[in-house]
């Protein structure tokens, strides 16, 4: 968030001519630069959250499609007909060997051992598992997909999948995400927006009326130049730069031009954020949140979302919305040896940052859960995996009620009711989701506050299911 350019000079535009209105907007634009506070158009009415306390939401966002079919798999091996023997002869040689698996709950599923910190969040309660979650516009049964019946748009494609997932809605027209409606419910008015992104500009933080901010993992937040008293004192060419840009914005309001005034706020919304985030997320060992993520670039986004959910309470906010992103899941080829190092860094990172929040006593008030493009087709490709659509979800907090949600799905290569088919009815490896995103984001959607007529507003396709509210918080 730090400024890339320098401006020597300036001209507080006095004068209404053209050159005048020119050397204002430049130097307004150019004063502007680096900073990265993100908004879309008006639009969307905010109200105050129910719950009482502090909460922050963090999604986890698995870019490329991640194969969470060997994250968590069955293990009830030791039975006649069981779901692993099924799985194992699906799956082939990218099926994970029964005894390595870390056993959870009462033993009928177990997680990947290379998910060991996954498993001892799930174990001690702490985890739910969303299972065969995925974009639907209604319950959808392998008969509608045959006959295309409600189907969401462009199926197992990166771009229009991580879309509908951000949005949770089926078609691909809507532009705002969930992560950034539910923000517009529960933050409206907040003089800086509670809703932060580690990862660069997404969709999922996305709506009307709900600005949220891009925070770097790996450059420290610093005030705007000419704001900040440890820049003055070594650039001359600044001296007097602050009185100087506020007479150009002050002047940018008294003209009228929607341009400039929308310029001019733009700004004095960056000032103010980055004064009062660069504390926040700065590096000291005030703000030391016991995270060792050297070398994991999910673990370091992780960190300063710990550092800013220690802060949420000088900063004034009760209800924050974080965005991180791990990418690399695309894994058609070479998947054994990919998938291990992916799950090692993500494990790592979900450990620490889990660690973290225990040790600052926010447990109960951190919740975060995964998201991923689609998941990946359970037969293999040579030594790989295609795009699919459902997957199993991961939701982890001291707020979550441990277990199993939505319908386990068939793994089998035969007679599957799960399964999509090709085009000549064969099995395809593509599970039709049983549970929505929109089921899915709704619970914690009310969880962060949300009324339910709101929820009707944020998720327009919750209405056409039975059941509102997973139960998993």
């Amino acid at each position: 968030m730090s400024p890339t350019s320098t401006v020597s000079t300036a001209q507080p535009a006095g004068s209404e001519s053209n050159a005048g209105l020119m050397d204002r907007r430049r130097f307004l634009a150019l004063a502007g630069m680096g900073v990265t506070v993100t908004a879309m158009p008006l639009s969307f009415a905010s109200a105050a959250a129910a719950q009482t306390g502090p909460r922050s939401l963090v999604c986890v966002f698995l870019a490329g499609g991640a194969d969470s079919a060997n994250i968590f798999i069955p293990r009830d091996f030791d039975q006649a007909g069981s779901t692993y023997d099924t799985y194992r002869t699906t799956r082939g040689v990218l099926a994970e060997p029964a005894n390595t698996l870390i056993p959870f709950d009462d033993g009928q599923f177990g997680f990947n051992r290379l998910f060991p910190e996954m498993a001892r969040i799930a174990n001690r309660g702490d985890m739910a598992i969303v299972q065969n979650v995925g974009p639907l516009a209604r319950p959808t049964t392998r008969a509608d997909f045959e006959a295309g019946r409600s189907i969401p748009e462009v199926l197992f494609s990166h771009n229009s999948q991580q879309k509908l997932w951000q949005t949770g809605r089926p078609s691909l027209a809507p532009s705002q995400g969930w992560g950034g409606r539910i923000s517009a419910v529960v933050n409206g008015g907040d003089e800086i927006a509670p809703s932060f992104s580690i990862a660069g500009s997404n969709i999922w933080s996305s709506a009307q009326d709900a600005p949220y901010s891009r925070v770097s993992a790996s450059v420290a937040v610093s005030r705007l130049r000419g704001y900040d008293a440890e820049l003055r004192n070594w650039i001359d060419s600044f001296e007097g730069v602050e009185s100087v840009m506020r007479t150009a914005l002050n002047s940018a309001r008294a003209t009228g031009n929607e341009f400039d005034r929308v310029l001019a706020d733009s700004i004095d919304t960056a000032i103010l954020t980055t004064e009062q985030l660069r504390d926040a997320t700065a590096a000291s060992a005030a703000n030391d949140v016991g995270m060792d993520v050297d070398g994991n670039d999910l673990g370091q986004q992780l960190q300063v979302v710990a550092r800013l959910i220690r802060n949420r309470q000088s900063l004034g906010m009760d209800r924050q919305i974080f965005f991180v992103r791990m990418g690399g899941w695309d894994t058609h080829g070479e998947q054994e040896d990919r998938f291990e190092e992916l799950a090692q860094e993500f494990d790592e990172a979900i450990g620490q940052f889990q660690g973290a929040v225990d040790r600052l006593g926010v447990t109960d008030s951190v919740t975060t859960f995964t998201a991923s493009d689609f998941g990946r087709t359970l037969g293999i490709n040579g030594d790989g995996t295609d795009h699919a659509w459902g997957g199993h979800a991961f939701v982890m907090g001291g707020a979550v009620n441990g277990g199993t949600y939505g319908t386990f799905p068939s793994y089998s290569t035969t007679n599957n009711p799960d399964d999509t088919g090709d085009r000549r009815d064969n099995f395809a490896g593509r599970l039709i989701p049983t549970t929505a995103v929109a089921q899915h984001a709704a619970t914690l959607a009310r969880w962060m506050g949300l009324s339910e007529r709101q929820l009707d507003q944020v998720f327009p396709e919750l209405l056409n299911f039975a059941e509102r509210d997973l139960g998993f918080l």
